[in-house]
């Protein structure tokens, strides 16, 4: 699990096993303990309106992890994806209360993707996420979404007490 509520960079690739093949390689070089975890990988992810995508992540107990999607065709982001090739998608970061988090970023004027909706992931029942829009984030789109933890089965399992200590006292209630 990442070692903060910075959680991971996502990148927009055409090939997931070639980034996972590419990546493997960097990390090695550059981040070995990335290498120390079973990826976490998922086929055919049904969420929302870019469903079928298959993405992996290289697990990190000590920092950021990196994030890889492949998206599925005919989907926003397989568009994108032509449009602009191969790019970070986005910066996640996690809290125990995504809807909180979501109204004290709109209180300050952070303009927000749709109307700040909260989004379910109908796979796993506790993961809960929301955008912020690249406006705000100066030109990076901000995923925000439920802590999470790999136990080396391949999958992610809710983690709630994994970011306690970073959290602001409004977040934690």
């Amino acid at each position: 699990m990442p070692s903060g509520p910075f959680a991971h960079v996502c990148l927009l690739v055409h090939d997931l096993d070639t980034a996972i093949d590419d990546w493997t390689k960097i990390l090695g070089v550059l981040d070995p303990g990335q290498l120390e975890r079973r990826i976490v990988r998922y086929e055919g992810f049904s969420g929302g309106d870019d469903v079928g995508m298959n993405w992996a992540t290289f697990v990190s107990d000590h920092g950021t992890e990196i994030q890889l999607i492949q998206p599925a065709p005919g989907t926003p982001m397989y568009d994108r994806l032509q449009k602009v090739g191969e790019h970070v998608h986005h910066l996640c970061f996690t809290t125990n209360d995504v809807p909180g988090a979501m109204t004290r970023m709109a209180d300050q004027g952070i303009k927000l993707m749709g109307s700040g909706e909260t989004y379910e992931d109908p796979e796993m029942d506790w993961q809960k996420w929301s955008w912020v829009s690249n406006k705000s984030a100066h030109g990076v789109l901000i995923e925000v979404a439920s802590p999470y933890e790999s136990r080396d089965d391949g999958q992610w399992h809710h983690a709630p007490d994994s970011i306690r200590k970073w959290e602001t006292p409004e977040a934690a209630e």
